[in-house]
């Protein structure tokens, strides 16, 4: 290790008497690394050893939430410290499975068994601390800014992928579990993760290991090579490592291949090949005989077999499943099967999908990592870390679809929108028209899966001088650069050769867009290997992302008061970070020459700002010392609405005894908006959407009587989620560049309590409060804002707005409200003819809206026991939220979340390990129990019949995961460790309320269908 000016340190070491943060719990571990040795030594030294000791090396360092270094391991503010000793007994692969494992970890995110399906982020691995969301923590190397992920999760949010850290060179990961804006800046809300790397390696290490699971699928293997050299002058480390995984997939789980294993009884196959009878779903049913008669004659079906009830869905018969070589089975669904409501939806041609799905990417990694120092003069130092990664990720995807709304022309007269003259003599003429939609999934044997491969890089480079002046002050001034690309190569059904060979032409019958249904290929065709290549392509998606930064900083005592020499942290910085999203021309094409059932948003652009920020150290007594922190960030406002930001920060220390230390600290924090919610291109998509205020009005329209248009007095009441279908709606999407930044408040007040020299605790309580958040708006969102806006009279039936009954009460949203006023106006209807008004398109955006609080204890207990038979080694973390709230706006109510039916963030994480050790063995038994989270589909019964909110609805048991590591040295030089991650293998809670696969929450329990896995490793130290 490169020593500079070891007097000066010592004496810095000697009267430093705390820090702003560092680690918030004392881990004990039987075996250390040279650093750490090193670290306990200082943390054992005391102040006046350290002055009559002034020719040790006793290092002072940099620990995660200020600037300023010091030589104590606990400060006013919590950090938890996971070294690369801590993963491996852990059974950690990976930097992204040591932070997923944190109590802190409440959240809900994209689990492995819906990133694998596809969207926008499917080889990229986030967490969620305190349910915040995975963009409201702060992600550094080396204490440096990471570019974002160039896609941005849910098509909207920025966030740093874990994913692509190599393990290897990761030396320890600091976790600051609150706000740091006056110290880091931009969004440092719910905390900062900051990944240290390896330094100062002089020896050569090796190690393999391989691994898979024990229900099939996901062999892994990984090789890493750590090596470094040092001289008198310099030193230079190099970490290298190759990884690569098999995919999993449902099929290789006996629980959840097939639709039989849904807890809910799902009870009928999904839906292959099927023509829905939109007039049936509209209510229209008509004549069976005429019907049976009308479709022998325009299919030349002569083994018609209708059921004796009409359906929704159009009888194919067993024969043309068969006919159309997809492998599908001739089936039939009925919803509440044995029950008075029992509803025969009809047959169809149907398969089971649940099998393959997958459970894991394919995955392959290459990284490579190089840190090096050179000895510039005695007091200066020139250094420079560059960490280069590769990923390739294989995502099998769904099957091709096809499905589409259908008005075809009948010149014989046997369509089904006949009914429509029922109603009036404006519809003659209907029954030359029939009214459909058609459906298709095209099974593996036919087109394919809708596979995509994904091509990740990111470059990380940190270069700068460092040193000590007039031999007490520590100064950098350093440059870094990160730089991210992502290359997405899906495969996708051509939005022309769909039109021609199924859909046909498309036109418009009394204001209702839609098909004609006259394509060259029957729905139930086989597919031929000349269909094949004209209908597929691959759809090429480009992105990238960097972030510039140039950082200078300076730090030292400034002057001595009664108590002790006062310390400060001075540091400037420059950053400008961008990103770009490219599309191909399929998919931005409008014209009837893009990719079929897929849109697309492009986005780029730049943003630049500037900061300076300033820490103090007081001791204000011999037993109580202040940290004061505040930092000014200057944005550009040619791109949002941030401009300046000022973000102080405040926190105490006392120790009334050498043992123990009581903490306070309070601080703002704030969050620039995501780049894609502010330079994100106007683009369309299409997604699933109910109106349920325009269902609500032709609910009680079709009740009224047809003479006196009054309602009956047994008048049913409209359910929103009974009365109303979903529909495909388009959405336009566009950046905003009027956002606001997210403004957060932190406060937290704990203590830290070594009680012997074998046993410390801590316990923090914190609460974090956000404001002007920034929210993606979604289609369905929308709507269900627009329905719970109307302002109803229910007691006047004379009133152009009469409802017979009231809505359940939102206190979050006001009728007439400005906000209900904005919302109304996003959304476009037109009246479509015999179907009513329609919503043509919605618009979404990103906005300020709403306040979010939460609030909870942390607290950590650790213990060493020695034993005649070897070494024991306790830790156990518990995070619980006390509570949770949000409000919409500063019109509607603060409502408490933390325990209502949307909310599947778990309310109480714990986790821990128990290590055994002696001389060349250890084992280590560690444990992870999440709390209950609410079922998936709540009843619908009130707590309190006057609020909306307070639902009856049952939660989940605890779900509990085990591993267990081992390992043994011989001869100092070979490490063999075997791992069984998973041991009992339990499945996520049971939940009969979830219908649809994976049949549990995989936002939640992400990962979980993986099961127990297996994995040996060795290491040889040259």
């Amino acid at each position: 290790m490169i020593k500079i000016n070891k007097l000066a340190r010592s004496i810095q070491a000697a009267i430093m008497l705390g820090t702003l943060a560092s680690a918030n719990s004392h881990a004990f571990a039987e075996d250390k690394s040279a650093q750490e040795v090193e670290r306990s030594a200082v943390e054992q030294t005391t102040v006046e050893q350290t002055k009559s000791e002034l020719n040790e090396d006793i290092e002072v360092v940099e620990v995660t939430g200020s600037r300023i270094k010091a030589n104590v391991l606990e400060g006013v503010s919590p950090v938890t410290v996971i070294t690369s000793d801590d993963m491996l007994k852990k059974g950690f692969a990976t930097a992204y499975d040591a932070l997923k494992d944190l109590t802190q970890n409440t959240g809900v995110t994209q689990g492995a068994e819906w990133g694998s399906q596809g969207g926008f982020t499917p080889n990229a691995q986030t967490v969620s601390l305190r349910g915040l969301g995975n963009n409201q923590v702060l992600v550094l190397i080396n204490g440096r800014r990471v570019a974002d992920y160039p896609a941005p999760y849910n098509g909207a949010s920025n966030f740093v992928n874990l994913s692509s850290i190599p393990a290897a060179a990761i030396s320890n990961i600091q976790i600051l579990t609150s706000g740091a804006s006056a110290i880091y800046g931009s969004d440092a809300v719910a905390g900062v993760m900051n990944i240290i790397t390896k330094k100062d390696v002089d020896d050569t290490t090796f190690s393999a290991k391989l691994g898979t699971t024990t229900e099939g699928g996901g062999d892994e293997a990984r090789f890493q090579l750590v090596t470094g050299t040092s001289g008198d002058d310099y030193t230079v480390t190099m970490a290298v490592e190759y990884q690569k995984q098999d995919p999993i997939f449902a099929e290789d789980r006996d629980f959840m291949d097939s639709v039989d294993d849904g807890p809910a009884g799902h009870n009928y196959l999904d839906r292959g090949i099927v023509i829905v009878d939109e007039m049936v779903k509209l209510g229209f049913y008509q004549d069976k005989d005429n019907v049976d008669e009308d479709w022998t004659e325009h299919h030349g079906a002569d083994d018609k077999d209708h059921d004796e009830s009409w359906t929704l869905y159009r009888d194919p018969t067993q024969q043309r499943c068969i006919d159309s070589g997809s492998g599908y089975e001739w089936t039939e669904r009925i919803m509440n099967e044995g029950e008075d409501d029992e509803d025969n939806y009809g047959k169809y041609c149907g398969t089971d999908l649940s099998g393959t799905n997958s459970i894991r990417n394919e995955r392959e990694t290459v990284s490579v990592y190089i840190s090096s120092e050179y000895e510039l003069s005695d007091d200066i130092i020139a250094y420079a870390d560059v960490m280069y990664a590769q990923q390739d990720a294989y995502l099998r995807g769904s099957f091709h679809y096809v499905n589409s709304p259908i008005i075809e022309y009948r010149a014989n007269g046997d369509g089904n929108m006949k009914a429509l003259q029922e109603i009036s003599d404006d519809y003659a003429g209907s029954e030359y028209w029939d009214y459909r939609t058609e459906q298709r999934l095209f099974a593996e044997h036919e087109l394919g899966f809708r596979n995509s491969r994904i091509e990740d890089t990111g470059l990380q480079i940190n270069t700068g001088v460092k040193g000590i002046l007039l031999d007490e002050f520590d100064w950098d001034i350093n440059f870094s650069r990160s730089e991210n690309s992502n290359d997405k190569y899906s495969s996708l059904l051509k939005e022309e050769q769909v039109y021609q060979m199924y859909l046909g032409s498309k036109g418009d019958y009394w204001n209702v867009d839609y098909y004609d249904g006259l394509g060259t290929h029957d729905l139930y065709e086989p597919i031929t290997s000349a269909m094949k290549d004209a209908l597929l392509g691959t759809q090429v998606t480009l992105a990238d992302s960097y972030s510039n930064t140039v950082n200078g900083l300076i730090t030292g005592p400034i002057f001595e008061l009664p108590s002790g020499d006062m310390y400060f942290a001075l540091t400037a910085e420059w950053n400008k970070q961008g990103y770009d999203i490219n599309l191909d021309d399929r998919t931005l094409n409008n014209d009837g020459f893009g990719w079929f059932g897929v849109t697309g948003t492009e986005g780029g652009g730049d943003r630049e700002r500037y900061a300076v920020g300033l820490e103090l150290q007081l001791p204000i007594l011999d037993t109580l010392s202040a940290q004061v922190a505040g930092r000014y960030d200057q944005y550009d406002d040619d791109t949002t609405d941030v401009g300046g930001r000022f973000s102080p920060q405040i926190g105490l220390e006392y120790r009334p005894l050498d043992e123990l230390l009581v903490r306070a600290n309070w601080g703002q924090s704030f969050r620039a908006p995501d780049m894609h919610r502010v330079f994100a291109t106007e683009g369309g998509y299409y997604s699933s959407g109910a109106d349920l205020s325009v269902c609500e009005d032709q609910f009680y329209e079709n009740q009224r009587d047809d003479a006196t248009g009054e309602l009956p007095d047994d008048v049913e009441q409209f359910e929103p989620s009974e009365d109303c279908y979903p529909q495909s709606i388009k959405g336009n999407s566009s950046g905003s560049k009027t956002l606001k930044e997210e403004e957060g408040t932190n406060y937290g007040v704990g203590f830290v309590w070594d009680v012997t020299d074998d046993l410390n605790m801590s316990v923090d309580w914190y609460q974090i409060e956000i404001e002007q958040l920034v929210q993606g708006e979604s289609i369905q969102g929308i709507l269900e804002l627009d329905y719970y806006c109307k302002v109803r009279d229910t007691e006047n039936e004379d009133a152009d707005n009469y409802y017979p009954f009231p809505v359940n009460e939102r206190p979050d949203i006001v009728p007439g409200s400005q906000q209900c006023q904005e919302n109304a106006e996003k959304i476009n209807r037109e009246e479509a003819g015999f179907a009513g008004e329609q919503v043509e398109s919605v618009s979404t955006s990103h906005v300020n809206v709403a306040k979010q609080t939460t609030e909870g204890i942390d607290a950590k207990v650790a213990y060493h026991y020695e034993s005649n038979i070897g070494d024991w080694y306790f830790n156990l973390a518990w995070t619980h939220t006390l509570d949770s709230t949000y409000q919409v706006d500063d019109e509607s109510e603060e409502i408490h979340t933390r325990d209502l039916f949307f909310n599947k963030s778990a309310r109480s994480v714990v986790n821990g390990s128990v290590t055994w050790a002696d001389d060349d063995l250890s084992i280590t038994l560690s444990g992870r129990r999440t709390g209950s989270i609410p079922i998936w589909n709540p009843p619908q019964e009130f707590g309190d019949e006057d609020s909306y909110f307070y639902e009856k609805y049952d939660r989940l048991d605890p779900y509990y995961t085990f591993n267990l590591t081992s390992s043994y040295a011989w001869n100092g030089s070979l490490k063999v460790s075997a791992q069984v991650i998973n041991i009992f293998n339990p499945k996520p809670p049971g939940d009969d309320t979830h219908t649809s696969w994976p049949y549990y929450n995989a936002g939640q329990y992400g990962g979980a269908s993986v099961g127990r896995s297996v994995s040996m490793e060795a290491t040889y130290v040259f």
